[in-house]
């Protein structure tokens, strides 16, 4: 009887090892495999952020990130119709390597902005610009992505 239950035991171990294993691998490596993968970025969020802050104030969003890898959807918007939407942003990444993307309701992904932090010690300018989005009917999704260990600053609002 005591051979049988630690049988049972050791089985019922080595599966519990083996899925804390699969899901730590997820976790770690699978936001490290987004940043040029479409089908990826066209579904759902996963990232490791260390220091991530989002506000909004006013009608800016401002989104503050130490380390990031992975994606993070910011923004969704339910068009009823085809329509264009004016969007001014400034995106600076300080190390590591980041992009502003908008994935359409077909997952259709447009890359607004990329952009690589310095790898010295001079600091790369923010990109500063204004971009016309064209948005599809249905739920249309602005996302930042970043390559492993990146570093960013962003700030947007739409008129």
């Amino acid at each position: 009887m005591k051979k049988k239950l630690f049988v049972i035991i050791a089985v019922i171990a080595i599966i519990y090892a083996a899925i804390f294993a699969t899901v730590a691998l997820i976790t770690i490596f699978l936001p490290a495999t987004v940043y040029d993968n479409q089908k990826l970025l066209a579904g759902g969020d996963s990232s490791n952020r260390m220091n991530y802050r989002l506000s909004m104030h006013d009608e800016t969003t401002t989104v503050k990130c130490d380390k990031m890898t992975g994606s993070d959807t910011l923004w969704k918007y339910n068009a009823d119709n085809d329509r264009n939407l004016q969007m001014e942003y400034t995106f600076q990444v300080t190390s590591g390597k980041a992009k502003l993307i908008l994935v359409n309701p077909d997952d259709t992904i447009i890359t607004l902005a990329e952009q690589a932090g310095a790898d010295g010690s001079e600091l790369s300018a923010p990109a500063e610009s204004i971009v016309e989005l064209d948005l599809k009917k249905g739920v249309n999704r602005i996302k930042i992505v970043c390559e492993k260990g990146a570093a960013f600053s962003l700030s947007f609002k739409f008129s």
